[in-house]
């Protein structure tokens, strides 16, 4: 399928395990003044590493797990996965690593993590445009998804859960569906992006069907137009 043949994540990742301490990553964070007078921190990530794990390789190794475990991921593997799958890849253009028609990138990239030595836990959102990591919300994926009616119990153990939410309204034009498709089309992409670049660094995950995205959605605090489309539980490999 083109899903898994996209060249532009033929660089797949290799795992970055660099040690950051608190210090230095209390230095990335800026406060700045949000609505209602609260205030977000706003986590500069460390620039990603091209490797030389092939995406053969990736492609040959992937495999749906849902035994995860900690510990959490450092600040250097979360680069490595957002990047993949929303980073900017050519430097001044805004372009990124998955093609979006028109390049409207209807994308919204959200992960859930607990706690790290390098970050707190809680809801951060993704800007491709400046690699950083903005807190929205508080909690962990056991606290905001645990006590979700039917929840699958291994997606609130698992140490971070990305969150893919378009919103199909960057698109122009009056025909809905073509919007949705589009929207859909990307997270496919993105998504796939992700979960070579998982493999590449040693993790383990899935997609995770059959979840409540509604009550996700309420739970993580998402904005109103951005709509969920896909989810991944990402963590250590249980042995």
């Amino acid at each position: 399928m083109f899903l898994l043949a996209l060249p532009l994540i033929a660089s797949a990742l290799v795992a970055q395990d660099t040690n950051i301490n608190t210090q230095d990553a209390s230095a990335r964070v800026v406060n700045i003044a949000q609505d209602k007078q609260e205030t977000s921190s706003v986590i500069k990530l460390p620039a990603p590493s091209l490797g030389s794990f092939t995406l053969e390789k990736a492609l040959r190794e992937r495999q749906s797990i849902r035994n995860l475990t900690g510990p959490a991921l450092n600040l250097a593997t979360l680069s490595q996965l957002l990047w993949s799958a929303q980073g900017e890849n050519r430097a001044g253009t805004g372009r990124r690593t998955v093609p979006s028609a028109s390049a409207r990138y209807p994308l919204e990239l959200y992960v859930i993590v607990a706690k790290s030595e390098s970050l707190p836990e809680g809801v951060y959102k993704y800007s491709s445009k400046d690699h950083t990591l903005t807190k929205t919300k508080d909690g962990n994926p056991e606290t905001l998804l645990g006590s979700i009616e039917r929840m699958q119990p291994w997606i609130p153990k698992s140490p971070a859960v990305f969150i893919f939410a378009g919103v199909s309204s960057r698109f122009p034009g009056s025909d809905a569906m073509r919007k949705e498709t589009d929207t859909a089309w990307e997270s496919g992409a993105a998504a796939q992006a992700m979960l070579l670049a998982v493999v590449a660094n040693g993790l383990g995950a899935t997609v995770a069907n059959g979840v409540n995205l509604d009550a996700i959605h309420t739970a993580t605090g998402l904005l109103a137009e951005e709509k969920i489309s896909v989810i991944i539980p990402v963590g250590r490999i249980a042995k």
